[in-house]
């Protein structure tokens, strides 16, 4: 299991909780694994929703791997797998050195972070 702790950002008000965009919420927040072992799995109600919508990566710190970090973001209810207003979503770390293999147990990612951007209903 991924080891992982999330730290929700503050807008320049101060404020971390979801903020109405639109009909949905959003919120931006790093996630920093400890350890990685397969997928990073991110729930809701880590970040104050209730659904996930959609998701983005939108920067990461560079791993102790020489900088070969891809990530993916996959938003997809991970009990049915159906890409649908989801519970949670999923962190996919890949070797960027040009064969793009998955990292299955990639010690190597211990204490990587990557802030994301999440929009959702609460």
């Amino acid at each position: 299991m991924t080891l992982q702790f999330i730290t929700l950002l503050a807008d320049h008000k101060g404020n971390t909780k979801p903020k109405v965009c639109g009909d949905e919420y959003f919120v931006d927040c790093i996630v920093k694994m400890t350890v990685y072992h397969d997928a990073d799995v991110i729930n809701a109600s880590d970040v104050g929703l209730s659904t996930i919508t959609a998701a983005c990566l939108t920067g990461q710190s560079t791993a102790s791997n020489d900088g070969k970090t891809a990530a993916f973001i996959e938003v997809t209810n991970v009990v049915t797998g159906a890409y649908t207003s989801a519970s949670s979503i999923k962190i996919f770390c890949y070797d960027n050195d040009g064969d793009c293999a998955e990292y299955a147990n990639a010690t190597n990612f211990d204490d990587v972070a990557f802030r994301l951007r999440i929009w959702g209903n609460l």
